[in-house]
């Protein structure tokens, strides 16, 4: 059985994976504010290590990090499924709401704080916060969970 298993509102899409995420993560950016009409919060994973089956959209668009940075729709009901940035090659960002057990996952490290809803709080979970992409950052963020996964 997968550790963690979710997909799309209509059932369409489906993941799953057998590992815990390298990294979750809060974008307050209104780029993500727009697109998802909420606050992002992401899980990541390596590409191969998620299996998602179904028919999904693509939208390109570019992000904060000034590289291109592709989100993956249901092709049916627009659900946001997970994004893909070049600036985290051979990386996917799933969206915390697509997974079943959503409440499991708590954003560790939050970026664009200089951009964040004055309301919005966490419940002492983000232990690192970022002004902008804090690409590089969140890179050696990944890395230091790789060794402890």
């Amino acid at each position: 059985m997968s550790k963690h298993t979710g997909g799309c509102h209509c059932g369409k899409v489906t993941i799953k994976t057998d590992l815990e995420p390298m990294l979750v993560n809060r974008c307050n950016c209104a780029r993500c504010r727009k697109l998802l009409g909420v606050v992002a919060v992401a899980a990541m994973f390596g590409e191969d290590e998620v299996e998602i089956q179904g028919e999904v959209s693509v939208y390109e668009y570019t992000g904060g990090s000034g590289m291109p940075v592709k989100s993956h729709f249901c092709s049916t009901c627009g659900c946001r499924i997970y994004g893909k940035a070049e600036s985290f090659p051979g990386m996917i960002a799933i969206t915390i709401g697509v997974f079943d057990k959503s409440l499991e996952l708590k954003p560790k490290s939050e970026i664009f704080n200089n951009y964040k809803l004055s309301w919005l709080e966490d419940d002492g979970c983000i232990k690192e916060r970022f002004d902008e992409s804090a690409v590089e950052k969140r890179l050696m963020m990944l890395i230091e969970t790789l060794e402890n996964r």
